[in-house]
């Protein structure tokens, strides 16, 4: 294979020899991609740049016979706002982290890197509440791994009321109070939750986050997305405890 050009952004950084470095990029193309940039740590390098964690970028690529080697690049989202705010980069270093993990090397996943841009567009360019934001990327991202919850109504009698509700972990969706398993593992749901989570299931990306959430609603979304993903991923993430320690 000759030169390919691919857009996508690093969510992994690792510094190699003196001054080299390999980035692990999402692309829509590839899912993800591991990239040798040769001398990206030295000053004025022209790779340094979109070889930074979260730099969004234009790239010019040779295939080696274990991963791709960088020729050249062209920034296009540096998210430096995130990059110079504790919060910011925590929560979206949490984000990075489940990308990470759970995109395959050598799989399209266009849709999910949309989800990426967007997800960290809203957290750079403004003020929306970083758990909301957090708690609709996890959620949503897990309808695209395969693992989307049942939420358009009741999972045994199909009722499609808003009041009474739970999630069911074990079942991956909601049932109303007449349906609920006592001795399982549900969460009772305010309305706000419930409406909430047919919204992030079922609306467009781009008005993916054009919503706003009380906090009780929003602590529910985050219940419900930290046992979902362990349910589903086999895997607890708690970076976002850091956090805690600042507070």
């Amino acid at each position: 294979m000759g030169n390919v050009h691919y857009k996508g952004i690093v969510i992994r950084e690792v510094n190699t020899g003196e001054a080299d470095k390999i980035v692990t990029v999402l692309t829509a193309e590839e899912g993800k991609i591991s990239v040798a940039a040769k001398n990206a740590r030295r000053p004025k390098n022209s790779l340094g740049g979109g070889t930074q964690l979260l730099c969004f970028s234009d790239y010019m690529l040779f295939k080696g016979k274990e991963l791709y080697n960088m020729s050249c690049c062209e920034v296009i989202e540096p998210n430096y706002e995130i990059r110079n705010d504790i919060y910011k980069l925590t929560y979206s270093s949490h984000i990075l982290d489940l990308i990470s993990d759970n995109v395959q090397e050598g799989e399209p996943s266009e849709d999910i890197l949309k989800l990426l841009l967007n997800t960290l567009y809203v957290i750079s360019k403004t003020d929306r509440s970083l758990e909301l934001i957090t708690r609709v990327f996890e959620l949503r991202l897990m309808a695209l791994l395969g693992y989307e919850p049942q939420v358009s109504g009741c999972i045994n009698c199909n009722s499609i009321q808003d009041e009474n509700m739970y999630f069911d972990l074990d079942n991956s969706g909601i049932v109303c109070k007449e349906c609920v398993n006592p001795n399982g593992r549900v969460i009772p749901l305010l309305p706000g939750t419930v409406k909430a989570l047919k919204y992030i299931m079922k609306i467009s990306p781009q008005k993916l986050f054009s919503f706003t959430l009380s906090q009780e609603s929003v602590k529910e979304l985050g219940i419900i997305a930290k046992g979902y993903i362990k349910e589903h991923l086999g895997k607890e993430y708690n970076k976002l405890d850091y956090l805690k320690q600042l507070m």
